[in-house]
């Protein structure tokens, strides 16, 4: 009997947060894959794997990376804490037509 073993990611996880918002940013951007890595000095695969939330890059990566996608170090950060931030709570009164 074969098991299924999937990992399971809570929603905050930093590694999906910076994995996320890593491929949205270079979805945002039309860039492939190929085209960030070669301009973050990183192999695809490595880029791939930090997208998927299966590495755990560095500072100096992300700095690679920011460049990669030609965009402020400081700007992918806060993105990266965005994608953390949780959602607002809404209290249900707030939310019902008057």
């Amino acid at each position: 009997m074969a098991t299924d073993i999937r990992l399971t990611r809570e929603k905050g996880d930093l590694l999906s947060a910076i994995g996320e918002t890593l491929r949205a940013e270079r979805n945002r951007r039309g860039l492939t894959l190929r085209e960030v890595a070669k301009n973050a000095h990183v192999s695809v695969s490595y880029l791939a794997e930090i997208e998927r939330g299966e590495k755990d890059p560095s500072s100096r990566v992300l700095e690679s990376i920011a460049r990669g996608l030609e965009m402020e170090t400081r700007d992918l950060l806060l993105n990266i804490a965005a994608a953390l931030e949780p959602a607002p709570v809404v209290p249900v009164s707030d939310s019902l037509a008057a």
